[in-house]
This record gives C-alpha cells, structure tokens and sequence, in this order.
C-alpha cells in the first residue's frame, strides 16, 4: 500500500508577508500534478492540516478545485489555521459517515493498513489539545482493532523539535497522546504536519514522521530565538507498506526547467538482470 501525505499549504486570497515569499496555489498545484503522474500511484492522498491560511470560503473553494483530481484517494484533517465549520462543509462529500460530531475525527477501514485521522485542533486557537474527550475517542477506536496495523494522522506533532517557537505553540497534553500510543503496539506510524518541516522520531515502537509544507519550509535554526520561513521547494511524502513495516520517502516539487536529470534506465535494466541471472555485483 503507498500512502501519499501533503501538509501546510495554506491557500491564501491575500497578500501578506509569507505570500510575497511562496505562491501557495502554485506550488500545490504542482505538488497535486506530480502526485497525479506517480507510478505507482498512491492509494490514499493524506491531508494533515492547515490546508487554508484563514479558513475562508473564498481559499477553500480555491484549495478544493485544486485538489480535485486526487479527491477520489483523499482523506483531510484540520490544523490550527483552518475554520472547522468551513472544513466540514467544504470536504463534506469525502468524509466517512463515522467523523466524529464534536471533532473531527474519523477511522477508515477499507485499506490493507486501518487509517485513524485525529483532530486535535481548538477553536479560535493556534495552538491544540489533546483532552480527556479525545483521548476516550482515540482509546475506542484503538482498542477496536487491536491486531490491525495502523497508521495515526493528525495535525499537531506529540513531541518537541527544538524549533523552540513551533514547540511553544504546539500541542498541550502532548504526553497524554504519546501514553495512548504506547499502549497500542499495532500503531506502526504517527504523522503530522505543523513544522514546515521533514522530521523523524519514535514514540515506543512507533515511527513518528512530520511531513514538509506544499508551500514555504521553514528553516533548520534551533537556536531559541530564531525562526525563519524559507522558500525551499514544495514537499510531500510517501509512506510504503510492504505488509510488514512502513518505508518513508521525502519528495520535493522543483520547477522543471531547472532541475537536471540523468537516466538511469539501462542501469536498473542491469541491476536487474544480475538479480534475475544470479550474478555477483563484481566492480569493474
């Protein structure tokens, strides 16, 4: 199963001092145009968040028609810049029946790997919480299929980064989150998005991986009083599952006219012929 992740790409209908930096509707565009030419193609698209910038009708029409051709495979879930109400409204029509009425939050159980999306998001707030509400809803739907693999998507990384100003608004009772994590081993892999950022670490046997931004990165500073948003290429990644451990891939969208390509076909086509013919990978 391959399991494609956008995050951040926070749709913007104004000008402001991020939008002089990145064209946040161009460079998703193109981030949705190379998902759509993968081979093979991913099975599920998830979207972890600030997928506006304000949460207007006027960016999620816009964020809509762009995600258009992927909406079949894709699965949203909100992050501190979008407006819940709007969110419902406008992902209406992908959202499995069983999307929590209080959050949302929902399980898809139609794949090889149980997909569990987690909103952690509080209104009016950039920071986000994970309360003793969503901890009973995240125990449930855990506990429900307990040999399952599973995959946990949310918005809000549970752990610190060192990139002291994200950490700070980050996710209160991040502890709560990574104790219920422990306790259910067939959580193979937890992502997030939040960090504008590619970042990698466990909780227990969990594999915890923060997906990059379609739109601005930020940059690596971790000095306590720095923090600035670079307009490194547009990401996403691709999470494989071979039926026995997750793979992660970071994949960046550069401008086609200025990346340089070398083709290595007739080096695969030989690689793989040794394989097939039992040939030693002598040098020379």
């Amino acid at each position: 199963m391959l399991i494609a992740q956008i995050s951040d790409c926070h749709i913007r209908d104004h000008g402001d001092h991020l939008a002089r930096l990145v064209d946040t509707t161009e460079t998703l565009r193109r981030v949705v145009e190379h998902l759509m030419a993968l081979d093979p193609a991913p099975d599920v698209v998830l979207a972890t968040g600030d997928l506006t910038d304000d949460g207007t009708a006027t960016q999620y029409s816009t964020l809509v028609e762009i995600l258009a051709p992927i909406a079949d495979r894709l699965l949203p879930i909100p992050g501190n810049h979008d407006e819940c109400p709007q969110f419902r409204e406008a992902f209406a029509g992908l959202i499995p029946d069983n999307v929590n009425e209080d959050h949302y939050s929902y399980v898809v159980d139609a794949h090889p790997v149980r997909l569990v999306g987690l909103d952690t998001t509080i209104p009016g707030r950039h920071d986000g919480r994970f309360d003793l509400e969503r901890e009973r809803w995240l125990e449930g739907a855990l506990a429900a299929a307990p040999h399952r693999p599973t995959l946990v998507f949310t918005h809000f990384p549970p752990f610190e980064t060192g990139l002291r100003f994200m950490d700070d608004a980050g996710l209160l009772d991040a502890d709560r989150l990574r104790a219920v994590i422990q306790r259910h081993a067939q959580v193979r892999l937890l992502v997030t998005g939040h960090l504008h950022r590619p970042i990698h670490t466990s909780i227990g046997s969990t594999l915890v991986s923060a997906c990059p931004s379609t739109g601005n990165q930020l940059r690596l500073d971790l000095h306590p009083d720095r923090g600035a948003a670079v307009d490194e290429p547009p990401a996403f990644q691709l999470h494989r599952w071979d039926g026995e451990r997750f793979v992660t891939h970071t994949g960046v969208v550069r401008d086609p006219a200025v990346v340089r390509t070398i083709d290595l076909d007739g080096f695969v086509a030989e690689i793989r012929r040794r394989v097939e013919a039992g040939e030693p990978f002598t040098k020379g």
